[in-house]
């Protein structure tokens, strides 16, 4: 074991966080409908509750394209096939639709969830060209007829407002997911868009809202991976090429382009004003599994990239879980738990995002993409609920680094195969939270110093959360000044009455 110094500089300050959040996408929606109140209770507490559970503080609600009832022969999970509030163009709204995912959204907003988020994969099986959630490649370009642009925006403002109208409104809308992939013959539902089909929704979207006079935000693009938003140039010197992205569609399969979402978003006066000047993207295969040069290098070329746009421009990693031959098997250990801590830190360090968001919130395959797994989605059968390590690690985030903190300076060797810390500042509670992540199979001793402090005598923390294979998220005492970080876990330190010096 060793000994480390960690200095956090509390005036040296980086982005104000938004929130961590999940979504309540495909099991959920059975979930909500069937299962007894105990144990949708018992999700609801676990994923939002901060007494019970990990606090997030943003949750995800997927506005259905009518899968369900025309994709049977294809996405042939009936967990994967979603209800729309309109079914048909000429059908009057049905608000009962839904009704599984719209029970998390009350237990949410009831739970005290700050921020509520609309997204969508597909636009209503009746506004598209072939009749389905997700395209072939007859349709071309994108799947949504281009006369039922003005159409759509119109169906997502509905949805919208009467959300509102009950108490439940939501505060981002996000039209499109993933527009660079494919999605042809998609088992699940899913659309493809290219730059100028995305630019067009979002400003027929935009119109309809100062229309109503909602005031909620756009979110976009929800781009497929980090490699897509790049500018050319940033593209080639990291893959140390003459060639643009070709992923997806960017690859030449349709007309349009499909890449490069951050100049084209940001660049574009009039759309980086429709989006509030943020971007959101995918953090897939930009793990270790994908490459040495992932991790950092790759969130230190998009943070460059963003910084092209302005310095109050924004990212969010909305969506996120372990995909390809790393995926299958569920693993509710510490290992998965700590991989994925890992990204967080260098996502939240180096990419700078203001908002982490995994993908499903509750899984019931045998794959890496759950923080709560279940065993029975059926009516009438026990439910098994079980919680994963990394939903507790994710906790380590989301309930001790609330909407309006600020990352501050740790001054400490960053290291992704043993301990990495990050720190943040709550400047209306003067509270300061620092995550350290032990990646290693070592114990750390670790001495902590709070620089620019006038309030704190020692830099000995109030409290202790420990995840590691035996315990999650525990209170451990804390005896002395040298403070031991256990081998393969992650720990937060809460400190109270923090109040910068003043110069």
């Amino acid at each position: 074991m060793s000994n480390d110094e960690i200095k956090i500089h509390i005036k040296k300050r980086y982005q104000k966080i938004d929130g961590f959040g999940a979504s309540g996408a495909w099991a959920l929606d059975t979930i909500g409908e069937t299962w007894p109140e105990k144990d949708k209770n018992k999700i609801a507490d676990l994923l939002f509750s901060k007494d019970k559970g990990i606090g997030l503080s943003m949750w995800r609600f997927n506005i259905g394209a009518g899968s369900q009832d025309t994709d049977q022969n294809i996405i042939k999970d009936p967990l994967r096939r979603v209800a729309c509030f309109k079914q048909t163009e000429h059908e009057n709204y049905d608000w009962s639709k839904q009704a599984g995912q719209q029970w998390f959204l009350r237990a949410a907003k009831q739970r005290g969830v700050e921020t509520l988020i609309a997204f969508v994969n597909s636009p209503p099986v009746w506004m598209t060209k072939n009749g389905h959630g997700q395209p072939d490649p007859s349709v071309g370009s994108t799947n949504l007829k281009p006369e039922y642009i003005e159409k759509f925006a119109i169906f997502l403002t509905d949805v919208l407002e009467y959300f509102s109208d009950i108490g439940l409104p939501f505060h981002y809308i996000s039209p499109i997911n993933e527009p660079t992939w494919s999605w042809d013959q998609a088992t699940q539902e899913g659309n493809r868009y290219n730059i100028n089909e995305i630019k067009s929704v979002l400003k027929a979207l935009y119109n309809t809202l100062l229309k109503r006079d909602l005031a909620i935000e756009i979110d976009a693009p929800e781009a497929v991976e980090y490699l897509s938003i790049l500018d050319d140039d940033l593209f080639q010197s990291f893959t140390k090429s003459s060639y643009n992205y070709t992923g997806g569609n960017a690859n030449g399969s349709y007309p349009g382009k499909y890449r490069s979402y951050l100049s084209e978003m940001l660049g574009d006066p009039e759309i980086a004003e429709i989006i509030s000047h943020k971007v959101s993207a995918h953090a897939y295969w930009s793990d270790h599994y994908a490459g040495e040069d992932r991790l950092e290098k790759l969130r230190q070329y998009v943070h460059k990239n963003l910084r092209r746009y302005g310095e109050e421009t924004k990212l969010w990693m909305s969506e996120y879980c372990i995909l390809n031959e790393n995926g299958p098997k569920r693993d509710l250990t510490i290992n998965t738990a700590l991989e994925v801590a890992r990204l967080i830190h260098f996502d939240l360090t180096v990419t700078e995002v203001t908002s982490w968001q995994w993908w499903l919130a509750v899984s019931p395959y045998d794959y890496k993409d759950g923080l709560i797994y279940i065993d029975d989605v059926t009516a009438g059968k026990e439910p098994v609920i079980q919680p994963s390590k990394l939903l507790w690690t994710l906790g380590h985030y989301s309930l001790f680094v609330r909407p309006g903190s600020i990352r501050v300076d740790v001054e400490a060797t960053q290291n992704p195969h043993h301990v990495m810390t990050s720190a943040y500042y709550h400047p209306i509670s003067q509270t300061l939270t620092i995550v350290l992540i032990n990646f290693s199979t070592n114990s750390q001793y670790l001495s902590i110093n709070i620089e620019d402090c006038s309030s704190r005598q020692n830099s000995q923390p109030d409290q202790m959360y420990v995840t590691s294979e035996n315990v999650s998220l525990h209170i451990q005492s804390i005896e002395d000044q040298n403070i031991l970080i256990p081998s393969r876990s992650i720990v937060t330190f809460i400190y109270s009455d923090i109040i910068p010096t003043i110069n």
